[in-house]
């Protein structure tokens, strides 16, 4: 069966979803024949990658107040927290991620989309690395096995772009607005950083039906 999955690198709870899916997967009897497929979705297209601004700040400029970013911030930490994940959310990079996206796309073409994901999100969350500059993603790329010649050419690669840019329509489509988006066997969705009970729950009705 295939789990079809929305979701952006920027997002916080899509980590800890992601996280809580993989526990719930590996609880499921027929677990060797998941398949989860990652899709492309961006918070915000429009985001310009900023490394002089600290997130918070960005936010508070997007009309956030600093209180409840702060809140917001602590709350996904101590959720992340509860599923072996280790946010330090005051050093991430204001970062457009288009270009991670780019590699989780190319990743999938040597069956390694989820470990690319996951590396991702671990640089972006935890590392406080600039998911946007081309170097972090070349050594991310070198950990999934690509050559760096080969991989910065792929990243320039105007169908990898186009990729990336479909999964985005297929979701405006779907009418997906928010991220994690979960899709089993293209029958059953829920969205949001469910239980591990209810990923699990989810996972046997599709796979049954």
């Amino acid at each position: 069966m295939t789990i079809t999955v929305w979701s952006d690198i920027r997002c916080p709870f899509c980590y800890i979803a992601k996280r809580k899916l993989e526990n719930a997967i590996s609880q499921f009897s027929h677990k060797d024949e998941v398949n989860v497929e990652w899709k492309s979705f961006e918070l915000d297209p429009r985001l310009q990658t900023n490394t002089s601004i600290s997130t918070i700040d960005y936010y508070v400029s997007k009309g956030a107040s600093k209180q409840q970013m702060t809140d917001l911030f602590s709350n996904a930490t101590k959720m992340a927290k509860e599923v072996g994940i280790t946010f330090n959310l005051n050093d991430i990079v204001v970062a457009n991620s288009f270009n991670a996206h780019k590699l989780v796309h190319i990743a999938k073409t040597i069956n390694k989309q989820n470990e690319a994901k996951e590396l991702l999100l671990k640089a972006y969350f935890t590392d406080g690395l600039n998911i946007d500059d081309i170097d972090v993603l070349l050594n991310i790329g070198a950990l999934l096995g690509f050559k760096a010649n080969d991989l910065a050419s792929k990243l320039m690669d105007k169908e990898i772009a186009n990729n990336v840019s479909k999964d985005q329509k297929l979701a405006r489509e779907a009418g997906v607005s928010g991220v994690p988006f979960f899709v089993f066997n293209n029958k059953k969705v829920i969205s949001g950083a469910q239980p591990e009970e209810v990923f699990l729950e989810m996972i046997k009705k599709a796979y049954n039906e």
